[in-house]
């Protein structure tokens, strides 16, 4: 179980400056640099509002390579022999909190240029209190009792304050550093009376009253001068208001005005009557002793409240200990719902800097991108025109080219991180690559965790290059366009496992005989359930296959090549017919894209003419990553729906028109064109050539397709070439593989 409770924020500052709570090196980089978003968390504090949990992982300091919080340099831990707390989740408020209510973090990072983001963290926040002629004239909010030197809060320590954070943000003030400057706010000057000058003259609406001062330091000497010049700010500021007022009232006032002030000073029924009772030289006398212990009560009051505000941010702390990582991460997901959640590789990348100094992220990335050589050899003949010239000249890279990493927000987009993670757990534990010892268990969450940093280090590159291959694979034989398109992305990991072996990937049998696993897997629900297990028992077979050319095991009843749309429940005619949905049985949305996909690995023209180029519908299409998933047979064609709002029907199980047969992806030139005919022109333009290649040659006119009787038909006759035609590019792609003579 993880331990939960609350700390003093001094508390967590302590820890942080005596290096017992660190920042894993994965962590995210510091994103609340806007200076509106910190000051609202400052509000929150301010107005003793909750301001969230963090996540702490208890473990060894060397466990992680790690930094100071607010620190981008990595922090030697060699000296560090206890046990350490690594911030998981929250340091963005922590990082800001720890800046704005301390000096640690600058104490702790000596250079500005090392701080996580100078500019973001080179800020002093001031509390700005009004000046007593304002608030007196109500120009400026008194939330702090200026006007009459009574603190509004009877217990400062323990009462909430009346006003909201929204309504305090604006009283916050913030003044920027360079890091050299004479400034008497600059962390690396002395604290000295400057300072104390300064709160008084710096803005003229107002004292400013420091937050940085509110937590102390460690060092004895260093905060005995944080506690003495914030109770000099804070004596300075009521000896002002208090010196306005006497000036006010003292001099250019009526005795009637200057005692009726004094009465509102004192509580007490006596005091008052006292005072309504004094002669004008006596009420003087009890004006100036009545100021200065109001005077001396709201310094104290207020001081009193501003320390109660730390205290009062009792963060909630989730402590896990280091035998439950896997939970830490659960955790954090948990915290962060709809948000980037923490992850494995999170860690690992975090494990593997304690060889490697170089960013891990990066060095992916980097190698994700690098140049890249494929063998023509093993590219279709019909597709290798279309790719041949960026082979040759290097400019093609499959996995950019499959978008597994997005360069705008310089991140790995999740799949591919998950099929790293997966390749590499069965890579790092299994290199003899004994077929018999490939095991689930190597995917597993607690295992990856567990590999050595030297083997992540080690094996990363081959990982990257096996799943760049894979990628290869999938966008030149099976007609896909990007990693998000993949819809089982075990597949994806079996095919990178098989292809760390070099002489797999070069060799065309090799690749014949993935390619008719593949479209196996696909039509036949293989996948579709128990994938952990099946993947498992493929990657097996397919290794074992390799070795003895034997191909039986995907043969005979409920096997992979004889369930090709024929899997009950999953691909078979009548389901995909909609001959079932009396049984509200309905094939499943991802088997139109698998039909998508097989046409588009095939490649085809376009629905009607409208392309100058006349370029092939491709994966490498140039407009490819805008194809339209298109409606072969218009919903708009069945007159009993004609006149309805298609948009409403579109996603309709039980209509014909949305049977997996009856999609096909078209350029979005095409898409507009046909949304611009009238339904017997564009059912008499579609391209005779596209009709073929498509299985749709029955499909004339709009005639043909006018009742669900007669889209049954063509669609029953396209489901028919089309198993056909699957079921020939498989036994093609086994022949070729079983007449190979090449040895492996």
């Amino acid at each position: 179980m993880a331990n939960i409770n609350t700390s003093d924020f001094k508390e967590i500052v302590r820890n942080i400056e005596n290096n017992k709570i660190l920042l894993p090196d994965f962590q995210r980089e510091f994103v609340w640099k806007d200076e509106e978003m910190q000051k609202k968390i400052v509000a929150s504090v301010l107005a003793k509002m909750p301001v969230g949990s963090i996540l702490l992982l208890a473990s060894k300091p060397d466990e992680y390579s790690s930094k100071i919080i607010g620190c981008k340099r990595e922090l030697d831990t060699s000296e560090l022999s206890d046990e350490v707390e690594f911030l998981l989740d929250g340091q963005q408020r922590i990082t800001v909190l720890t800046n704005v209510f301390s000096s640690i973090i600058h104490d702790l990072c000596k250079n500005s240029k090392d701080l996580v983001a100078p500019q973001a963290l080179k800020r002093r926040f001031f509390l700005r209190v009004p000046r007593w002629k304002d608030a007196e004239a109500a120009n400026e909010e008194d939330w702090f009792g200026v006007k009459n030197l009574l603190f509004p809060l009877s217990n400062p320590d323990s009462d909430d304050p009346e006003f909201l954070s929204s309504q305090i943000v604006d009283s916050i003030e913030v003044l920027p550093f360079n890091a050299n400057d004479d400034k008497s706010y600059n962390p690396k000057n002395a604290l000295d009376s400057k300072l104390v000058s300064d709160c008084s003259t710096l803005n003229n609406k107002g004292y400013l009253i420091p937050l940085f001062l509110l937590v102390p330091p460690i060092d004895q000497a260093k905060a005995g001068a944080v506690k003495f010049y914030f109770s000099e700010i804070i004596d300075d500021v009521a000896k002002k208001i208090k010196g306005d007022i006497w000036t006010t009232y003292s001099s250019s006032t009526s005795y009637d005005e200057k005692r009726d002030f004094i009465k509102n000073l004192v509580e007490s029924p006596d005091e008052q009557q006292d005072i309504l009772d004094s002669e004008n030289e006596d009420l003087d006398a009890v004006f100036k002793v009545t100021l200065n212990k109001r005077a001396r009560v709201w310094g104290n009051s207020f001081t009193e409240y501003l320390q109660s505000c730390i205290s009062a941010i009792n963060l909630h702390q989730i402590r896990v200990k280091s035998s439950q990582r896997g939970r830490a991460i659960d955790i954090y997901e948990n915290l962060n719902r709809g948000g980037v959640s923490l992850s494995t590789f999170d860690l690992i990348m975090a494990k593997v800097a304690k060889v490697d100094k170089q960013n891990f992220h990066q060095r992916m990335i980097n190698a994700m991108q690098s140049e890249k050589e494929y063998p023509k050899n093993i590219v279709h003949p019909h597709i290798l025109p279309l790719i041949s010239k960026e082979i040759t000249n290097k400019k093609y890279n499959a996995t950019m080219a499959m978008r597994c990493y997005n360069r705008n927000k310089n991140e790995l987009i999740g799949k591919y991180i998950d099929i790293f993670l997966d390749v590499l757990g069965l890579y790092c534990y299994n290199k003899d690559f004994d077929i018999d010892n490939f095991k689930i268990d190597y995917m597993k969450k607690d295992k990856i965790l567990n590999l050595d940093p030297e083997a992540i280090h080690e094996n990363c590159d081959d990982v990257i290059k096996a799943i760049d291959r894979a990628m290869f694979f999938l966008q030149t034989r099976c007609g896909i366009r990007s990693i998000s398109e993949i819809n089982y992305s075990l597949a994806v990991v079996l095919l990178a496992v098989i292809f760390l072996k070099d002489d797999y990937f070069n060799s065309m049998d090799v690749n014949n005989l993935l390619e008719a696993w593949y479209w196996g897997v696909l039509f036949s629900g293989e996948f579709d359930k128990d994938q952990n297990v099946r993947m498992i028992n493929n990657l097996k077979s397919l290794l074992r296959t390799i070795e003895t050319r034997d191909t039986n095991w995907m043969y005979g009843p409920d096997c992979i090549l004889s369930n090709i749309l024929d899997a009950q429940n999953f691909s078979d005619k009548a389901l995909v017919l909609l001959e079932k949905a009396s049984d509200e049985r309905y094939p499943k949305v991802i088997l139109r894209t698998f039909i998508c996909e097989y046409m588009l690995s095939r490649t085809y023209d376009d629905l009607v003419d409208v392309d100058p180029n006349h370029e092939v519908v491709s994966v490498f299409h140039s407009g490819a990553d805008k194809f339209q998933m298109h409606h072969i047979i218009p919903l708009g064609s069945i007159k009993k729906i004609s006149d309805m709002n298609t948009a409403s029907i579109r996603n309709k199980q039980d209509l014909i028109c949305n049977s997996p047969l009856n999609f096909v992806w078209i350029t979005e030139d095409s898409n507009r064109a046909i949304s611009d005919d009238p339904l017997d022109k564009y059912a008499k333009e579609i391209k005779s050539t596209a009709k073929a290649k498509l299985h749709i040659s029955v499909y004339t006119t709009d005639t043909d397709a006018d009742t669900d009787q007669k889209i049954h038909g063509i669609l029953e006759q396209r489901f028919d070439y089309l198993k056909g035609d699957i079921e020939n590019t498989v036994q093609a792609l086994l022949a070729n593989w079983k007449a190979g003579n090449v040895t492996i």
